[in-house]
């Protein structure tokens, strides 16, 4: 998810409508109308950089550098150098130079705070935890709450540290702590009214309850997502996968094979294929008694 930007960044507004990370051809063919209307300079560097991001996500690796070249010769300002810096780090993660990343977005966090362009600074913090151990992850988390409090209307960004974070602390072995930032998630999605994200977070909290041993609280959880998200509702197929799980751990295999079957046919009719999630198949498949190893 890209969250809202400051309001007072023209450029920056416009960027973020015109995304549409579904849809990438949809995506140039408006930054491309976008440049061609642009009447001044950072407009159009910052029509630029994004332009340069889509070339980084479809691996034309020259053809961003160049772009992001010709914006930078646009003398913009230091807000729109800033996004550049952050493009330029996010196209080196693209090409597996961690290392010149992360100088990258250190320092486009640096340029953007500097700037007073706190979208840019808080895309770039999250650029940074992504990648970063948890310890460090929670100190950038502090970094952006920090600049959300100077603009809340930026306070969507932190749904992706929320979430990053719990996923970082549950896999160094902390489900307890990984609880907390899902929880946290789930309140400012529902804050914030992103329903679908608010459910995921439901659901990520109702897996980390069992991990705990918390079963009973799993499966409320579970049970009052079901009813709200509806017999065809988006995102049932998580819940499914996930009372698939907690049937699983509590030895009731067929209630288990029942919802197995259910995520199946549910993420199968969303488009969602063993091809493309393998993993996933192979354990619904496991839960299902299907297969003999998970």
């Amino acid at each position: 998810m890209t969250p809202p930007h400051e309001q007072r960044d023209l450029p920056a507004m416009e960027l973020h409508s015109l995304w549409d990370f579904n849809d990438l051809s949809a995506s140039r063919t408006r930054f491309e109308a976008a440049l061609a209307k642009a009447e001044t300079p950072d407009d159009q560097a910052a029509c630029l950089s994004q332009l340069a991001r889509l070339e980084g996500l479809e691996q034309h690796f020259e053809t961003a550098e160049d772009l992001l070249r010709q914006a930078e010769d646009m003398g913009p300002t230091a807000a729109v150098t800033a996004r550049i810096t952050l493009e330029r780090a996010r196209l080196s993660r693209d090409r597996n130079r961690e290392a010149n990343a992360a100088t990258g977005f250190h320092q486009a966090a640096r340029q953007a705070r500097a700037a007073g362009a706190l979208d840019v600074a808080l895309d770039a913090l999250h650029m940074q935890a992504i990648a970063a151990p948890a310890a460090v992850a929670v100190a950038l988390l502090e970094q952006a709450e920090a600049l959300t409090k100077r603009a809340p209307h930026l306070r969507g960004w932190l749904g992706p540290f929320y979430n990053n974070l719990g996923w970082s602390l549950f896999e160094e072995g902390d489900p307890a702590a990984a609880l907390d930032m899902f929880q946290k998630d789930k309140a400012l999605r529902r804050s914030l009214g992103s329903e679908h994200e608010r459910r995921v977070a439901g659901v990520n909290c109702a897996k980390m309850l069992r991990f705990l041993g918390r079963n009973a609280e799993a499966l409320d959880q579970l049970q009052r997502l079901t009813v709200e998200i509806g017999p065809q509702g988006f995102g049932l197929g998580l819940v499914f996968e996930e009372r698939a799980e907690l049937a699983f751990a509590a030895g009731r295999s067929a209630e288990a094979r029942q919802y197995a079957d259910q995520a199946r046919q549910f993420f199968t009719r969303h488009g969602i294929t063993p091809d493309q999630q393998p993993s996933r198949f192979e354990r619904l498949d496991h839960l299902a008694g299907k297969a003999a190893t998970s």
